[in-house]
């Protein structure tokens, strides 16, 4: 059968990821799970080499995690691994209060049960985390239980807008959070206050929690690098 003029049919390819995108992905996961360190100085010389890649799709991946805040370029200067200071931390935490303040009422209405599971799960994980005592695993538990609002909420440009800043808080709470026992401790409690407001149907009490939890990061994230005696 002849395709119709204009017919986009049959244009469709297979092929696997690019190595810019393999490199970018390898090095976002460094950066969220703190084999790179806040501020860091990157060689593009040495990733090649110890990718076993040429510098080309090295410097395309640093361009992507540029444009995910993850990476600062510097002219005359190099690539960075981003380091906030504490306005920058003060608006990340405003910009995802607005979203996720959005969002989870939304899950609440559209997708209760779907939502509740992967909260549900992401919980499990952070318990078994705590009793294992791995931070790390916390905090990719805990960036898991913020995601399902924006999963489960039924609107892709809320989900795309909190996709710009995802890369950024799941790196502050593996590099400035999760490593305080105290604050895993009132974290995993404030997680457990929402998902016990959010099985109950309690959109009040959701977002008053939600709320205090998020904006507490402001403090817990700024305290945290003063500690580090690394703030600007």
């Amino acid at each position: 059968m002849a395709k119709r003029a204009g017919s986009v049919e049959g244009l469709g390819i297979d092929r696997p990821k690019s190595l810019a995108v393999l490199v970018a992905e390898r090095l976002r996961e460094a950066i969220v799970s703190t084999e790179l360190q806040l501020g860091q100085a990157l060689s593009e010389e040495q990733i090649a080499a110890t990718m076993n890649v040429s510098r080309t799709p090295v410097r395309e991946a640093l361009t992507m995690l540029q444009l995910q805040g993850l990476i600062d370029i510097k002219p005359q200067r190099g690539s960075f691994v981003f380091k906030p200071d504490a306005e920058d931390i003060a608006a990340l935490v405003a910009y995802r209060h607005i979203l996720e303040m959005a969002a989870a009422p939304l899950a609440l209405a559209a997708a209760p049960e779907a939502t509740l599971r992967d909260l549900a799960a992401s919980v499990a994980m952070m318990e078994a985390a705590r009793a294992e005592d791995h931070p790390l695993d916390f905090a990719r538990a805990d960036s898991l239980f913020h995601q399902a609002f924006f999963t489960h909420c039924g609107n892709r440009y809320l989900s795309e807008a909190y996709g710009i800043a995802s890369g950024r808080l799941a790196a502050l709470r593996a590099h400035l959070a999760a490593p305080l026992t105290m604050h895993r401790s009132r974290a995993h409690a404030d997680h457990l206050d929402m998902i016990e407001a959010f099985r109950a149907g309690d959109r009040k009490r959701l977002l008053s929690v939600l709320g205090r939890h998020i904006l507490a990061m402001t403090d817990n994230y700024v305290g945290a690098l003063k500690e580090a005696g690394s703030v600007r």
